[in-house]
């Protein structure tokens, strides 16, 4: 479809689909992020017994992410480019709004990690102990945490869209200037969130420790 079509989608529309398909990297690493201390296993004691802050916890594992999140999103990004060339711009402003997309999803994939967490065998990326609450409450909050907390980062876009409706702007980068003044506030936003969930991983480790060391019997 995007061979097709790509070349004749109208040049607004376009950075709505490089979002799209950055959208796809961040839904298709959830079963890594939303379970973030299930790979630890019996290694999570480590983090029980050291004296380490809990925020400096959770910042560590969603840092070790980037790097992976930030190769697949510019290689969907890259496809998108050849087939529905973005104005250059647009483009850059693409760099900023991951960054924005991504701060503003480790929050929910801290809150499910603390809160449903499961063991995952090892050689294995399944649950070996799978129980229905923490899969409902999984399903829970990726249906109605996640694309809340993304709706915000789609602001700089709309706006510059709504402006070049109205006649306003034509060709302006409303939406890069925009982006990367919103990933500023994401940063400090997430770093404000990041202390309340350290506090929460504080009063709930042990409860953590006991999902993801048990064993399926």
């Amino acid at each position: 479809m995007l061979f097709r079509m790509g070349w004749e989608m109208p040049e607004p529309a376009r950075p709505f689909l490089g979002i799209g398909a950055m959208m796809v990297v961040l839904f298709g690493m959830l079963q890594l992020m939303a379970n973030q201390f299930g790979f630890d296993r019996d290694g999570f004691r480590v983090f029980v017994l050291c004296a380490v802050q809990r925020r400096d916890i959770l910042l560590g594992k969603n840092l070790a992410f980037i790097p992976f999140a930030v190769a697949m999103a510019a290689t969907m990004l890259a496809i998108v480019q050849l087939v529905v060339p973005l104005r250059v711009d647009h483009l850059f402003a693409m760099v900023p709004q991951f960054l924005s997309m991504f701060f503003f999803y480790c929050p929910v994939a801290n809150l499910l990690s603390i809160f449903a967490p499961m063991h995952i065998a090892a050689g294995s990326m399944k649950p070996s102990n799978p129980k229905l609450l923490p899969i409902l409450l999984q399903l829970f909050l990726v249906a109605f945490l996640v694309p809340l907390f993304q709706l915000p980062s789609l602001l700089p876009l709309i706006v510059e869209t709504g402006l070049v409706q109205l006649g306003l702007i034509e060709r302006a980068p409303v939406f890069l200037l925009l982006a990367i003044a919103e990933c500023i506030a994401v940063l400090l936003f997430y770093r404000l969130f990041l202390s309340w969930q350290g506090e929460l991983l504080a009063r709930h480790e042990k409860s953590i420790l006991q999902a993801v060391t048990s064993r399926p019997t």
